[in-house]
């Protein structure tokens, strides 16, 4: 149980690195301003549908998909806990909070780690389901 516990940990952490902080869809929030913008273009500002990677299946992809799937089949508030605890692990749960009223989503701390652990199980589920099969 362990290794399922340190893989599900790694896989997100992966994630957040390559997903989080304006490299994603983020959670609701800009992640990076428009110089920031420009440094990572070389001085050109994308057109109007933005930065299209390189599709390249990566893990992090898979967990993005994953996460995807499930705000959109109605876990919102639970993705979102995820991108927030994962995109953002240096800030304190009351501005995580706050990120989360400022987005639409009101929620106690309780609230949040419940929607987190839920959101952890579901990935976890979705992941190592796979690799069973």
């Amino acid at each position: 149980m362990k290794d399922r516990n340190d893989e599900l940990e790694a896989r997100l952490v992966a994630w957040a690195k390559e997903y989080g902080e304006g490299n994603g869809p983020g959670i609701g929030w800009s992640g990076q301003n428009l110089l920031q913008t420009l440094v990572d273009h070389r001085g050109f500002v994308p057109n109007s549908r933005g930065y299209v990677p390189v599709p390249i299946h990566t893990g992090a992809d898979e967990v993005e998909t994953i996460v995807r799937g499930m705000e959109s089949a109605g876990w919102f508030r639970h993705g979102r806990a995820l991108r927030c605890d994962y995109y953002r692990p240096n800030i304190s749960i009351e501005q995580r909070l706050q990120m989360m009223r400022r987005i639409g989503l009101p929620m106690s701390r309780a609230g949040y780690y419940d929607y987190l652990a839920q959101a952890k199980a579901f990935v976890a589920g979705a992941l190592f389901r796979k690799h069973a099969a």
